[in-house]
């Protein structure tokens, strides 16, 4: 099964066949010119490596630190291979889910959504801080409504801004899916000043052209029909979403739809794994008491 489905995927995988292979990625991506000793910035040290995750001890002021601490690896119990599989599955077009997953590599489902959400969560991170720029285009749209049908509407339907650049054709590039809060419900739309909070936060001050469209008969096409995508690419691997973790999975498309559009095919997956490294992870604790459509911490 697992061969099956690698023959799927980019090349990412073929890259790492070992444990060793995975442990030495991370150690490149965290320290790319050499080990820094996170408590006084030493860069000469020892390696500890009778462990399973090798130990580097800075050699002036003798901290011992993983090069798991500050990723979303931190505290793991499985083999990296599994999670570097999952950093595979989880660029697949319309990504994969929980249940798939804990069948393809052998973990429970609680683990599965665990490793799953911890990914997003890298994903959510950098998403908050790429800014929009240049060309944009604003929407007040509805997650949710089916496209096939002509209602304007759909009483579980969310409120959601939508944003993006555009290129010189008029084409979304990089966007952004965010929910409204308490706006659920076949009447529930973005208002302008949801719109303009949206710019506040995730537009750059410095960008030339800002079109927002509030109207839910004028909105800008090419980026409505974004929204439809995602609730088709979400619907069709996951099914129904409940509400409390929908922004996660909006930032998943978005975010994987960002990577595949900017990035080659032998670079995604390094690009993802950057991610993953530099963004400490989410406990099941945290994902499991987090409000309604709230993302973590400080991400919007």
């Amino acid at each position: 099964m697992m061969i099956h489905i690698a023959t799927e995927l980019p090349s990412f995988h073929s890259r790492y066949q070992s444990e060793q292979d995975c442990i030495e990625a991370v150690i490149a991506m965290k320290w790319p010119n050499g080990f820094i000793c996170p408590r006084c910035d030493h860069t000469k040290c020892s390696c500890l490596s009778s462990r399973r995750i090798p130990l580097f001890e800075c050699g002036r002021c003798k901290h011992q630190t993983s090069p798991f601490v500050g990723t979303i690896f931190e505290g793991t119990r499985l083999p990296l291979l599994k999670w570097f599989i999952t950093l595979e599955l989880f660029l697949l077009p319309d990504g994969i889910s929980a249940t798939r997953l804990s069948q393809v590599i052998g973990v429970t489902y609680k683990t599965a959504w665990l490793m799953l959400h911890k990914i997003r969560h890298a994903l959510g991170e950098f998403d908050a801080r790429e800014l929009l720029y240049g060309d944009v285009k604003v929407n007040s749209d509805q997650y949710g409504r089916n496209p096939d049908r002509c209602t304007v509407s759909h009483p579980h339907a969310s409120a959601v801004v939508a944003g993006c650049t555009v290129d010189e054709t008029g084409e979304p590039q990089q966007v952004k899916l965010r929910l409204v809060q308490q706006k659920r419900g076949s009447d529930r739309w973005a208002a302008r000043r949801d719109l303009t909070a949206f710019i506040d936060e995730h537009v750059d001050s410095l960008s030339s052209d800002v079109r927002l469209f509030p109207q839910a008969f004028r909105l800008y096409s090419p980026l409505r029909n974004i929204v439809r995508e995602a609730w088709k690419s979400l619907k069709s691997t996951y099914g129904a979403l409940e509400s409390k973790h929908l922004q996660a999975y909006l930032n998943e498309f978005t975010g994987r739809r960002w990577l595949h559009l900017s990035e080659t095919e032998v670079t995604i997956g390094q690009r993802l794994l950057q991610m993953c490294v530099a963004v400490p992870g989410i406990s099941y604790n945290q994902l499991i008491t987090r409000q309604t459509n709230q993302p973590f911490a400080a991400v919007a």
